[in-house]
């Protein structure tokens, strides 16, 4: 496990997260972990909200040498807003995914090495959504796809336990 994924299972740890230790405290567990992740994700949005307000700004008003914006301009706030977009899809799929249940968690978590893989995931995925609200917006995408994949491979755990 890298050094970021234990930063961030330190993090857990300080916020009560049980490791899927105690079954009555699975959903707390899960609910915990993605609520990190999508406040990251709200911080990585509003960063992008204040980027596409200041090159908003930085546009000049139209005159009659230049009547219509620059086109590079225009681009790079289209491709801040769909970053932006690409941001909020991901915070409402973490937010609106279905929680671990309480009640029966050996079925979504039969082993312990399931578990372990689940607590790895989840450190993966923080340490992703944190690279995320860091990280400069030219290296934005690059992180959206990796926290993307990150969520996908914890879906596909929690579906895997399920079936």
């Amino acid at each position: 496990m890298a050094d970021a994924d234990l930063a961030a299972l330190r993090r857990l740890n300080d916020c009560g997260y049980g490791f899927y230790r105690n079954l009555a405290q699975v959903r707390a567990d899960d609910l915990c972990v993605r609520g990190q992740a999508t406040d990251a994700l709200h911080r990585a949005a509003a960063l992008l909200d204040a980027a596409d307000r200041a090159a908003r700004a930085a546009m000049p008003q139209p005159s009659r040498e230049h009547p219509f914006p620059d086109p590079a301009a225009l681009a790079a706030i289209r491709a801040l807003r769909a970053l932006r977009d690409r941001v909020a899809v991901l915070e409402t799929r973490l937010r609106g995914a279905a929680a671990l249940p309480d009640g029966d968690f050996s079925a979504v978590v039969p082993s312990e090495a399931v578990r372990q893989e689940l607590v790895a995931l989840d450190a993966a995925l923080l340490t992703r959504a944190d690279a995320v609200a860091a990280g400069a917006i030219e290296a934005l995408a690059g992180a959206l796809d990796a926290l993307e994949t990150a969520v996908a491979a914890r879906e596909a755990l929690a579906v895997r336990g399920r079936a």
